[in-house]
């Protein structure tokens, strides 16, 4: 269980988005680099560099996310995102799923 699951439940702010976001986002992508996991290239609102997700060896076209990261941590970590505004092109969202 994440402490942001806590709070989405309790309805509380900053869910998936506390302070140690920029932490989880390098250790995402270092984790989906080496697990060789589909690229991404997400285009994250609340950060000023894209970030660079997944397998970087370009046998595969990156997928495209437009959004907040609270929503992209959502997505990887296999959370509900339901009601959430974001944009994915090139990949389902369970294949983004760390966990599936």
């Amino acid at each position: 269980m994440h402490a942001g699951d806590v709070r989405d439940v309790l309805g509380e702010p900053g869910a998936y988005a506390g302070p140690g976001l920029p932490d989880a986002l390098a250790l995402l992508a270092r984790t989906t680099r080496e697990r060789g996991h589909l690229p991404l290239h997400a285009d994250v609102d609340d950060l000023d560099e894209p970030v660079r997700l997944g397998d970087v060896a370009g046998d595969r076209t990156p997928a495209r996310y437009i959004g907040d990261a609270a929503t992209l941590v959502r997505l990887y970590s296999g959370r509900p995102v339901e009601g959430r505004a974001y944009e994915l092109a090139g990949a389902e969202t369970e294949e983004l799923n760390i966990f599936g």
